[in-house]
């Protein structure tokens, strides 16, 4: 933890179209896993999570990030993010 402050946080998770052959219950639950055990031992506090499952990185048209990004402009609180 950074100092006394409790910081706000959102999750992003994606699953490449090459994971995917992998499934959901893998790669995604296990970056959501480590993420969830970082965010308890740092106090941070969990706000909402956004997820794409079997998107490229390659491109922004991602459903999950768009939301992300919709969310910060209408001002809902996530000024931190873990990626």
């Amino acid at each position: 933890m950074i100092g006394s402050e409790t910081y706000k946080v959102g999750i992003y998770l994606r699953l490449s179209r090459e994971d995917e052959q992998k499934g959901e219950s893998g790669s995604i639950s296990n970056q959501r896993d480590i993420i969830h055990k970082y965010i308890r031992e740092n106090n941070l506090l969990y706000i909402d999570e956004y997820v794409d499952d079997g998107v490229s990185g390659t491109t922004f048209e991602r459903e999950g990030f768009n939301k992300l990004i919709e969310d910060i402009k209408n001002g809902k609180e996530i000024p931190h993010i873990v990626i």
